[in-house]
């Protein structure tokens, strides 16, 4: 019987991220193109409307009753939870066509996490109620499954990532994945214009900011990223090859 293969991180991302553009298949193994996307779903539910904020406004905050889910139209949101002892942590950034918001599928009336806008940013929202009725209507239960279970593994690697990295491969490993989701092609480099402060690396990381600012000065001088202004420019070969190394 042959076994399962060994799959690497590299090689397990490009696994995960094909998830999110394949189709669904049927039981017959047939591509179900009849399934809707998300944004179909957002496109089909009663009751969604558009909502605007400016940067730096909160979309909601831990604590407060929100019961929406939210598709990123155009702009950058950062999800983030806070301590007892009001330390925070950055979870996620997310882009245009992006869904946030999921925790209100659980049923709670309040939410854990803190949603805020890191750029000028439009959001299609629309209510959990309508939501899943819409989920039920176009019978797209496999596209929200396969959204939440993508969701799970990101969250597994986090995890995974902070029991066997070091910080400095955890930031390494932090900025390459955000270029490749941020960031513009430059020759072997990913530049990100949209800079996340030190401050929000070392909540991602964790780990504290002067320790960010020292592994950023060691990048530098290691050629994996370059900085020019607020824009960070990643190497994407010297970075993988970082994050990899013993």
């Amino acid at each position: 019987m042959q076994g399962c293969p060994i799959l690497n991180r590299r090689s397990t991302k490009r696994y995960v991220d094909s998830l999110l553009i394949q189709p669904m298949p049927t039981t017959d193994g047939r591509a179900h193109m009849l399934v809707p996307s998300l944004r179909e779903l957002f496109d089909r539910a009663s009751g969604a409307d558009t909502r605007r904020v400016d940067v730096q406004e909160t979309i909601y905050a831990s604590g407060e009753v929100d019961d929406f889910l939210y598709l990123i139209e155009s702009g950058q949101v950062k999800v983030s939870m806070a301590s007892a002892g009001g330390k925070d942590c950055l979870i996620a950034v997310y882009r245009t066509g992006d869904l946030f918001g999921e925790s209100c599928l659980t049923g709670a009336t309040k939410r854990f996490e803190t949603a805020t806008a890191m750029q000028p940013t439009v959001m299609r929202r629309v209510s959990r109620r309508d939501f899943v009725a819409e989920v039920e209507k176009s019978k797209a239960a496999e596209a929200i499954m396969q959204h939440l279970a993508t969701r799970m593994v990101e969250r597994q690697w986090a995890v995974f990532d902070l029991a066997t990295l070091g910080s400095e491969q955890r930031l390494a490993k932090i900025l390459l994945d955000v270029a490749e989701r941020l960031g513009v092609p430059e020759g072997q480099y990913l530049r990100l214009d949209q800079k996340i402060s030190h401050e929000e690396l070392s909540q991602m990381v964790g780990t504290t900011r002067p320790r960010i600012t020292a592994f950023m000065q060691k990048f530098r001088g290691l050629g994996i990223i370059e900085t020019a202004g607020r824009a960070i420019s990643v190497h994407k070969q010297r970075t993988r090859e970082y994050i990899e190394k013993d």
